[in-house]
């Protein structure tokens, strides 16, 4: 049951010691850059949301809240639209574009996923917006960049993460590349994006004052992810691939890494420590369980305390008694008693023991939010950083379709309830 109005928590919650609590924002992206408006929103910015008349569309992509479809139920538009405000407004109409460039004008960043030369056609793009607004900064996230040969192709974040090159370093050399489940290309590109608003908004001291036009392309946004793996094959002429249950050394599979555990999977970097000065500790860890094999003999543990490579055949008898053993025992176990003994082990988490996570817990990163309107309170992703003078703060749930139309076109633009009355029959908001 829905909480009385006079009781509801506002939507967004205040935050006026946010370090973007003097600065407004358009937010107009589809799917691939609502992110960029979220963040901007939890450091205090007065994030809104420009929808279509009939809701965005995102509202419809799932998974849904208890698995019913509606457009106040997507997990997805939860997660990108947090702590914004929504109105509706048509930019398929010549006043609702007008009233979207009078909207500019009272704002510092405009944030657009239009298509290369839409938004020129919508009278949105940057320099028309400039003439009426000099300070604006206006964030433009597309696939490929709003220049170059690619400009006008489609694309999906799996293409992102195709061809921004982060699906070659992810699967398994027998089954070949395979994207990340979470869509990564979106996330760097928002990411970006934010970085780049942010650094546009403090050069506009330094510029008189003057805003500026942010470029951000989804490809290079994931090749920037790419670590060395571009110097990798600039240098050494090595293509680094997905290296599976393998380490990536030096561009090529390295040892076996990643071993399944009783209940789960353990990260154990080195050989799991059976290599290396510290060996003899991890030996008699295996020994105490039967699981050392012929380890214990002098010419093994002379072996694994030098620095010499193994063979491929030494590498592979390690291997085969270190993933014996971590099947046998639960995963923290394993962890708790590698560390004691001095190895780089760790948990791999799923998503429910990261929200489980006591870690995460005693830092208070998880925060409850209140959707009143479903009577539920529901734990949100926390802060990503800790700011001391000017925190950080999830600002409540995601908003309605349209929730805010008479509070911000009769706040920004001085219309009242019989003019907005009047736009909504012609369809224009």
């Amino acid at each position: 049951m829905s909480a009385p109005k006079s009781l509801r928590s506002p939507v967004p919650l205040p935050h006026p010691d946010g370090p973007l609590s003097p600065y407004r924002v358009l937010d107009f992206s589809d799917v691939k850059g609502q992110l960029c408006g979220r963040l901007l929103a939890e450091l205090g910015a007065d994030v809104i949301k420009v929808e279509p008349r009939g809701g965005d569309p995102t509202r419809e992509r799932g998974p849904f809240y208890r698995d019913q479809p509606g457009e106040e139920r997507s997990l997805v538009w939860w997660a990108l639209n947090a702590g914004k405000r929504s109105i509706t407004l048509e930019l398929r109409l010549e006043e609702g574009r007008e009233l979207a460039r009078c909207l500019a004008e009272k704002a510092d960043i405009v944030i657009q996923t239009f298509r290369p030369g839409e938004a020129k056609a919508l009278g949105l793009e940057y320099a028309t917006l400039a003439k009426r607004n000099p300070g604006i900064v206006v964030v433009s996230i597309t696939n490929f960049g709003l220049t170059g040969p690619y400009r006008h192709k489609e694309a999906t974040d799996i293409v992102g993460s195709a061809m921004g090159g982060h699906m070659m370093l992810n699967g398994d050399p027998e089954r070949g590349p395979v994207r990340t489940t979470a869509p990564q290309a979106y996330t760097q590109a928002n990411v970006q994006a934010c970085v780049g608003a942010l650094i546009a908004l403090y050069a506009r001291w330094n510029n008189g004052g003057r805003g500026q036009l942010v470029d951000v392309s989804m490809q290079e946004a994931m090749a920037n992810t790419m670590d060395n793996a571009q110097q990798t094959w600039d240098i050494r002429r090595v293509n680094p691939r997905g290296p599976g249950l393998r380490r990536n050394r030096d561009g090529l599979p390295g040892p076996r890494y990643l071993y399944e555990a009783a209940d789960g999977w353990v990260a154990c970097l080195a050989y799991g420590g059976l290599v290396g000065p510290a060996s003899e500790a991890i030996v008699a860890w295996l020994a105490e369980y039967g699981e050392a094999g012929e380890l214990t003999s002098p010419a093994w543990r002379h072996r694994l305390q030098g620095l010499q490579p193994l063979s491929p055949e030494e590498g592979a008898y390690l291997e085969e008694r270190l993933a014996a053993f971590c099947r046998r025992f639960p995963k923290d176990w394993l962890v708790a008693e590698a560390q004691q003994r001095g190895a780089g082990w760790a948990p791999v988490y799923s998503p429910r023991e990261i929200v489980e996570c006591e870690q995460l817990r005693a830092r208070e990163y998880w925060v409850r939010v209140h959707h009143e309107d479903l009577g539920e309170t529901f734990v949100y992703p926390g802060a990503p950083f800790r700011l001391s003078r000017t925190p950080w703060r999830q600002r409540g749930r995601a908003p309605h379709v349209g929730e805010h139309n008479a509070e911000v076109y009769g706040e920004l633009l001085g219309i009242d309830s019989a003019t907005l009355r009047r736009l909504r029959l012609r369809m224009v908001i």
